[in-house]
């Protein structure tokens, strides 16, 4: 009897698949104009735009900016360092590290739209030269070998399909020693509530274990110095905003339907729902590069 044959897509198709996946769930238009009209300032004014008024709009974590900052902690950056940003979005966290602390940040994004809505809005508040972003893979990284101090990925790991060989990247841009924060929702018992802030439906999610995520990390040449398990500091934030009347800041979920979508008030208490259940847990951990 004949042999059966069976095909099954190469990597690099999948991995093109998922990409395309990935921007066109991402892929909303007009961000900048959209998000400008809710702060106080107009390209008319003749000044910079502040980073600090995009705040309340360019944050895009469970935590909001109280979230960026805790990464920032984490992560320690130097003035003057060079920092990677993986997964950049429209660009909030690597101005708020920039304006704080001094550094230079690089940050890559799959989604044209968001690159170019961050390179824009961090022209305005004048800080070119402190902080850009380019389109590109995280798995195939557009930077030199140790190029970087430190890094970050904050959330993005839900959308990669191949975290091992981005995280491979990720070590060799960044410097033996250097700091990298790695931040993601992880499986813990049962399945999630679809849709999420990440994805629509569970084929466009690449969740993993706690012990999945830490195992691939020290594959690729992390050293595990800290795993946090912040769930329940989220939930917090969501119980203290509910206790005042909001789900959340006004701007930040403003920016966020702009960014993901009317329906974004519906995946975010999916999120929430899925973190009580004991379905997700919201993972922090701070690595070293150890090649």
């Amino acid at each position: 009897m004949a042999a059966r044959l069976s095909w099954r897509k190469p990597v690099a198709m999948e991995c093109l698949e998922m990409a395309l996946s990935v921007q066109e769930h991402y892929g909303s238009t007009h961000i900048v104009e959209k998000i400008l009209a809710a702060v106080p300032w107009s390209r008319q004014d003749g000044r910079k735009l502040g980073p600090e008024a995009l705040y309340p709009f360019d944050q895009f974590h469970g935590g909001e900016l109280l979230a960026t900052q805790e990464h920032a902690r984490r992560l320690e950056p130097g003035a003057r360092e060079h920092i990677l940003d993986v997964g950049s979005g429209i660009g909030g966290p690597a101005r708020y590290m920039a304006s704080t602390y001094g550094c230079r940040v690089s940050g890559i994004d799959i989604t044209e739209r968001f690159v170019a809505a961050a390179n824009e809005l961090t022209a305005l508040c004048g800080m070119e030269g402190q902080a850009r972003f380019v389109k590109a893979d995280a798995a195939a990284l557009p930077f030199d070998d140790d190029g970087f101090e430190r890094g970050y990925c904050l959330y993005v790991g839900m959308n990669l399909p191949d975290r091992a060989k981005v995280m491979h990247e990720c070590v060799r841009v960044v410097q033996p020693g250097g700091r990298f924060v790695w931040s993601e929702a992880v499986l813990k018992e049962g399945d999630p509530l679809y849709p999420l802030p990440w994805s629509l439906t569970p084929e466009g999610s690449h969740l993993a274990s706690k012990e999945e995520l830490v195992s691939v990390m020290v594959g690729a040449g992390f050293e595990i110095l800290t795993v946090d398990d912040d769930s329940a500091e989220q939930l917090e934030l969501v119980a203290q905003m509910k206790a005042a009347g909001k789900s959340m800041s006004s701007g930040q979920h403003q920016a966020n339907e702009v960014v993901l979508g009317p329906d974004f008030a519906e995946r975010r208490m999916n999120y929430v729902q899925s973190l009580a259940r004991n379905n997700l847990a919201a993972l922090v951990i701070v690595a070293q590069v150890t090649k």
